[in-house]
């Protein structure tokens, strides 16, 4: 009977016929499971948040490609005049970060633009390399989408066209972030510009203030100066001498005031630090103590000098001292120390000043933002964002910059430091900068 079936079988076809179907449905199962896949895709890449830097974006398309095509490496070129920038993400099952290459030429064009990248590309990672470009309306061309893997064979045809499809949208998406950034750069402009006006109108007002006062003060300390010759008993010399020295620190205030009111040029000179701290101290060391905050001056003995504009350094440490009260409003002991010292750091020497307190600190996440302009942790009637991201123009037109330490809580520190001046010798470690 067993025989008779397998015969029938044979002559009929029925068992072979079953396994070409089960084999067309398995094929088809397995071709559906891919299109959902490639869909699913490029639906998450219709979703790139605009506000995402290009390395953020980069990443975020290298991770959903994985999902549906395999490869070993990622790179997102983009084409802004006549710069080249190139973002390579490692496939992301192996690691996580983004490299950035950029080549600044005179009229690079598309083609040029496309070797350069291939060329990059496969001289560094030594992988065949599939490159498709980034169309925009009227045939300008973004940038490229490159895909590296080990063989030719490992990219099928059907791979190639779906990485085109993701192209085109990715291109979008482009488009979109690079419309966020002009247009968020205009708008940063310009209420840079309305809130620069306001400092000079305020910067205007002070300054009348600061001569009106300076020519009572003057008559002030001039009586009490001609009181001090005429008065001997020692009760009233004593009080008249107070009179005179806190007329003279009223007058080195609106000093102050009038110095860091002018509205001129700047210009760049010798300066020492220490200096510069004792002015600021003396313009708002009031406001400190008054709001309860002790000041403890951690400074080195000698410092190099730095090449820079005394008003506009003023201003940054300004801007940290009064950032650092904001942070101690709910604090029982607050208390701000001031520090400085030299370091080296990558061959060069720098001078720094530090502002640490033990206030209220920075969440993690928000401290890579604390130097965006209009970024603020503080409400809406106590900060306007611009004072870190004013801060930190300044130090780097210094050839320095503005670095920040904090733990949610416990402290903040926030760091200037500023290049010391050519020629100038200093005892100066091989260290970082640390909490302490």
């Amino acid at each position: 009977m067993h025989e008779k079936q397998e015969l029938i079988d044979r002559l009929t076809g029925i068992r072979s016929s079953r396994k070409s179907y089960y084999n067309e449905l398995n094929k088809a199962v397995r071709e559906l499971s891919r299109k959902n896949k490639q869909l699913k895709v490029i639906n998450q890449l219709t979703r790139i948040h605009v506000h995402l830097s290009w390395e953020e974006t980069s990443l975020y398309i290298a991770s959903r490609l994985s999902q549906a095509i395999p490869f070993d490496y990622f790179a997102l070129s983009l084409l802004e005049g006549t710069d080249l920038s190139c973002y390579i993400t490692v496939s992301v099952t192996r690691n996580t970060q983004v490299r950035t290459w950029k080549l600044t030429g005179p009229n690079k064009s598309h083609k040029d633009a496309l070797s350069c990248v291939n060329q990059l590309l496969e001289d560094e990672h030594e992988r065949c390399g599939t490159t498709v470009p980034l169309p925009i309306q009227a045939g300008k061309v973004l940038g490229f989408l490159t895909l590296l893997h080990q063989a030719r064979e490992d990219f099928v045809p059907e791979d190639e066209q779906f990485f085109r499809q993701i192209a085109e949208h990715v291109s979008v998406s482009v488009e979109n972030i690079l419309l966020f950034k002009d247009v968020s750069e205009k708008v940063n402009i310009e209420a840079q510009l309305v809130q620069s006006a306001k400092l000079a109108a305020i910067g205007e007002m002070a300054a009348g203030v600061a001569h009106e006062l300076n020519s009572p003060l003057t008559a002030i300390l001039g009586n009490v100066q001609l009181l001090m010759r005429q008065i001997k008993e020692e009760r009233q010399a004593k009080m008249l001498r107070d009179i005179y020295q806190c007329g003279l620190r009223s007058k080195k205030i609106i000093q102050n005031l009038l110095v860091f009111s002018r509205q001129e040029e700047f210009q760049f000179e010798d300066l020492s630090l220490h200096p510069l701290i004792e002015d600021v101290l003396s313009l708002i060391g009031y406001q400190l103590k008054v709001s309860g905050i002790s000041v403890v001056q951690k400074l080195a003995k000698t410092l190099p000098l730095v090449h820079g504009n005394r008003y506009q350094i003023e201003q940054v440490l300004i801007n940290l001292l009064l950032n650092a009260r904001d942070a101690l409003q709910e604090r029982v002991d607050p208390q701000i120390e001031i520090q400085t010292g030299t370091v080296r750091e990558e061959g060069k020497d720098f001078v720094y000043v530090a502002v640490l307190d033990n206030g209220t600190g920075i969440e993690e996440k928000h401290l890579p933002q604390i130097f965006n302009p209009f970024f603020t942790t503080k409400g809406h009637q106590k900060g306007t964002g611009l004072g870190l991201s004013v801060s930190l123009g300044i130090a780097e037109a210094h050839q320095g910059t503005l670095r920040v330490d904090s733990q949610k809580g416990e402290y903040t520190k926030l760091t200037l430091l500023l290049p010391v001046k050519e020629g100038e010798k200093g005892d100066v470690p091989e260290a970082g900068l640390g909490r302490g």
